[in-house]
Order: C-alpha cells, then sequence, then structure tokens
C-alpha cells in the first residue's frame, strides 16, 4: 500500500499521482486476473474510477494495486509524510497572504446583530464609511431610497456596487 512513515500516515494525494488513465489495477485481495482499467483520477480525493467488466467503480488510490504490462504488481513508490503533506495545489486556492488579507479590516464590517456595522480607525479618522464589499477604494455617498408620502429614507450607498446601508447602522459613525 506503499511506504507509510513512522507515523503510519499515507499521502493519499500523492500516492492519486501514481495513476493515470489506462492503467490496469486490481483492488488489494483481488485476483491479478479480475483486474480492471484506470477511467479517471481524482488526486485532490484520494480516488480513482476502474472500469471492470461488471462495470465503473470508484475506489480509494491505497486499496488499488498496479499491474505492469508484463503482469507483475507495480507496488508504489510513494513515500507519505504526517498529516498527509505534502498536498496537491488546487489552483487559485487559498493562501497565507488571502487569508490574511480576507480578515484584515479595510473598511466598515459587520460587527452586531440587525445588520450593525463599526467603522475601521482610518474610517473614523476620516469621517467617512468605505463600502464593505469594494474596500477602502469606494467611500460610501450619500442616496436616497423611496420616496413615499412626501418623505425618503436617507442611506449610504457605493457608486461601483450599489451597496446601501442606513447611516444609523453604523454604530460608532458619530465616533463613539
Amino acid at each position: 500500500m506503499g511506504k507509510i512513515n513512522a507515523n503510519n500516515y499515507v499521502d493519499y494525494q500523492e500516492r492519486a499521482k501514481e495513476f493515470s488513465p489506462g492503467d490496469v489495477v486490481v483492488p488489494f485481495g483481488v485476483w491479478d486476473a479480475q483486474g480492471g482499467r484506470v477511467t479517471a483520477v481524482w488526486p485532490a480525493i484520494g480516488m480513482a474510477d476502474v472500469e471492470f467488466s461488471s462495470g465503473n467503480r470508484r475506489f480509494p488510490v491505497e486499496d488499488l494495486q498496479r499491474i505492469s504490462p508484463s503482469g507483475n504488481a507495480d507496488p508504489p513508490t510513494t513515500d507519505s509524510a504526517p498529516g498527509g503533506q505534502p498536498t496537491v495545489q488546487v489552483p487559485g486556492g487559498p493562501s497565507a497572504s488571502k487569508v490574511a488579507r480576507a480578515f484584515s479590516k479595510k473598511s466598515i464590517y459587520w460587527a452586531a446583530k440587525n445588520r450593525q456595522y463599526k467603522m475601521t480607525r482610518p474610517e473614523l479618522d476620516s469621517g467617512s464609511p468605505c463600502c464593505p464589499k469594494c474596500g477602502s477604494d469606494h467611500q460610501l455617498g450619500r442616496a436616497i431610497y423611496k420616496r413615499r408620502d412626501g418623505s425618503s429614507e436617507r442611506l449610504l450607498g457605493c457608486k461601483n456596487c450599489l451597496f446601501l446601508i442606513k447611516e444609523q447602522d453604523i454604530v460608532n459613525v458619530g465616533g463613539a
């Protein structure tokens, strides 16, 4: 089932890299005459689809044994690390800098129930809130919404994404 390190962890993503469509495989514990052909490999989840005479089935890669063209068992060569490292990188996936940027507060942020927001320190210093969707590049401007019976709802809005908020929903807008 591949090399297992001292902590008995198997890196299934790394093990999945050994398989490719067209490989002949058998599940461990099955005769090699009952083998099938790999039709798809899913490295992110450590699975492979195998076509047998009875149909296609999905197997964890750690349950599969490759058969070489000469008909002999082809043992795995992966060397696993604790916790499944190294892992296959997902394009566009999270990185440390993306996560840090996501959690840094650049503009008003949702801080209490009933959609109550707070302004960040730079916004308090400037006295003008920014859009929580677009960030500190887009300040919220005055907007009027729904004129009914001679009265208007006064709002703050982003001209870029049309985010709207009532000024009284920003709890520290008066510098409190």
